[in-house]
């Protein structure tokens, strides 16, 4: 089964068991975009425990460890995986990290429904991720009109020139070009480069996936990009200190 239709199935099964989101105590939004705008390109430094590749990666630190340390180090904002399957992530995550750091969080999972928008809105999410292969027009429309109806900022995933459209024709403020082939899961050399020159100045920029060093950050910058998610990356210390040498 293509990994992305699977996952889209999933994170139906899983929205449709969320009931009664209460936003009333919800924490005030912190903006996502205006965090990725500061000098230089700016890290968001994620918290992801596994990978449909690789399985379990070994990280022993909790959310809130490494929320605080990644916020120490120079991060400008905070990606928490919340699937629970492939990438062992959990919704409850997000309040850890929110009581830990005063970095902006998005909520990084399949989203396929707006309950699953809600709900991480309810646990202090401040920004979202919609893929945009994984989703018909419509539905990303409505995905990105609900998020902007809480103040969330949504980072536009695009794997394609395909999904570049779709994002641009959204007015997404915020795209991201992941360079990884969700197909096949492997990392294609150059998308960076190529894709980038197609997205209109105005919106904010960011890097995804095979991301592994500062060299690689300076390069991205140099490109046009704003900022860089970063998250293989930050599961080694050493590495995770490299990359934010010149964050």
């Amino acid at each position: 089964m293509d990994f992305l239709k699977e996952m889209k199935e999933k994170a139906r099964l899983r929205a449709s068991l969320i009931r009664d989101v209460s936003l009333k105590q919800a924490l005030p939004i912190i903006s996502f975009k205006d965090a990725l705008l500061s000098s230089g390109i700016s890290i968001i430094a994620e918290i992801k425990y596994a990978t449909p590749a690789e399985g379990a990666l070994g990280l022993k630190e909790d959310p809130s460890t490494l929320a605080q340390h990644y916020q120490g180090l120079g991060a400008s904002a905070i990606s928490c995986l919340t699937e629970p399957e492939y990438f062992l992530g959990d919704i409850e995550y997000i309040p850890q990290i929110k009581n830990s750091c005063t970095l902006p969080v998005l909520i990084k999972d399949f989203i396929v429904d707006t309950r699953q928008i809600a709900l991480g809105r309810s646990k202090g999410a401040d920004a979202f991720l919609l893929i945009t292969e994984m989703l018909e027009p419509d539905e990303l429309e409505t995905l990105y009109a609900f998020g902007k109806s809480l103040k969330m900022n949504a980072l536009v995933e695009v794997h394609s020139y395909e999904g570049l459209e779709m994002a641009i024709n959204l007015g997404a403020e915020i795209i991201g070009i992941n360079s990884r082939d969700l197909k096949t899961l492997k990392v294609i050399p150059g998308r960076h480069e190529q894709m980038i020159k197609d997205i209109p100045k105005k919106m904010v920029k960011v890097a995804e996936s095979g991301i592994s060093s500062n060299k690689r950050l300076l390069e991205l910058a140099s490109l046009g990009y704003d900022a860089a998610l970063i998250g293989r990356a930050m599961v080694n210390a050493s590495t995770r200190q490299d990359m934010f040498s010149c964050g």
